[in-house]
């Protein structure tokens, strides 16, 4: 048996294609094998696969399907799996060499069902963030597994909610029928946290293994519709999910409520100008004012603050002013 799968959807990727692959070509662990989902590209990227899959030393196998998004590519890919454990990777990021040796230690270690290291970003203007954003230390208890149960009011906030920082274990998605959402945002989100509070035994890694690349135009993070019912969706998915499986409970509830703030104010920030007074009504109507000490983030408390007790024209005018002030301090930076 194969000890790694590496399930990866491709859509318009050329640009990074050859470089992202390369990375996993020089990996360090070599028992692994690559499964490539061409999501219906338009650019040359079937062709720079099918081109890359004559070369390589690994196994490698190209599925060619239409259009459906990157959550059907996953889980097409997923079927095609032969491997002990399965990293679900982007096709626009870099990866350190030793990134799946690190990663299959850790799970030998440990057999845990999810492992999750950390990553840093580029950002557009090519720069490196360096922030180990992959999870947080503090948020989880200091021992090498645990579960939800451990830490209930951060599972959902520990870590990203994406899964291409995670290392899973095969059997562990298959008995616990997981799956990527067919819509065409947020499909990862569910997978994500229902397998953090499904898992029994999550582990870390606490090195930066993955650089995500933020630049990718065609990116599926800078994709986002304009649209927030697919983040809504989402999250009221979940909460059937805890509600079916006997998990909601007061601490779960807190780290549900921060984790869906979370992502509201994310889709705050990628949604067009004339959708974000619809968003305001929407954050005005169905998210309470916690107190402050139940919103992990107090930028976020604040925001709501704002939101509740002043007009929609002065929070997007307050708005506007940061986004110039960013603006403002990435120029004189570049100077």
């Amino acid at each position: 048996m194969t000890k790694i799968s590496i399930v990866m959807p491709v859509y318009n990727s050329e640009q990074h294609l050859k470089n992202c692959i390369s990375c996993i070509s020089e990996q360090t662990f070599k028992d692994f094998e690559l499964i490539c989902v061409d999501d219906g590209s338009t650019d040359n990227s079937a062709k720079i696969l099918e081109e890359i899959a004559a070369n390589v030393t690994f196994p490698m196998k190209i599925i060619h399907q239409n259009n459906q998004g990157a959550g059907v590519a996953r889980n097409n890919g997923f079927k095609e799996v032969t491997g002990e454990t399965t990293i679900f990777l982007d096709s626009d990021d870099y990866f350190k060499p030793e990134f799946l040796e690190e990663m299959y230690a850790q799970y030998t270690k440990t057999l845990a069902d999810i492992v999750i290291c950390q990553y840093d970003v580029v950002l557009p203007d090519g720069k490196f963030l360096t922030r180990k954003q992959g999870f947080k230390k503090f948020m989880i208890p200091e021992k090498e597994i645990f579960c939800y149960e451990d830490c209930p009011q951060y599972i959902f906030n520990f870590a990203n909610h994406a899964p291409w920082n995670k290392l899973y274990r095969t059997t562990f998605i298959k008995e616990n029928h997981l799956e990527f959402d067919n819509i065409p945002n947020s499909n990862d989100t569910f997978f994500t946290l229902s397998s953090l509070i499904s898992a029994k035994k999550i582990t870390t890694v606490d090195k930066v293994l993955i650089i995500y690349n933020f630049m990718n135009a065609n990116s599926i993070t800078l994709k986002r519709k304009k649209n927030k019912i697919y983040a809504i969706q989402t999250f009221q998915k979940l909460k059937d999910f805890l509600l079916e499986h006997g998990k909601m409970n007061e601490k779960t509830e807190q780290s549900f409520n921060n984790a869906y703030i979370d992502c509201i104010f994310y889709v705050f920030n990628h949604i067009s100008k004339e959708d974000r007074k619809p968003l305001l009504k929407f954050i005005k109507e169905n998210i309470p004012l916690y107190k402050k000490d139940y919103i992990y983030n107090r930028i976020f408390y604040y925001r709501l603050l704002i939101i509740k007790t002043t007009p929609d024209w002065f929070y997007i005018l307050l708005y506007k002013m940061k986004c110039n002030v960013r603006k403002i301090k990435a120029l004189l930076k570049n100077d």
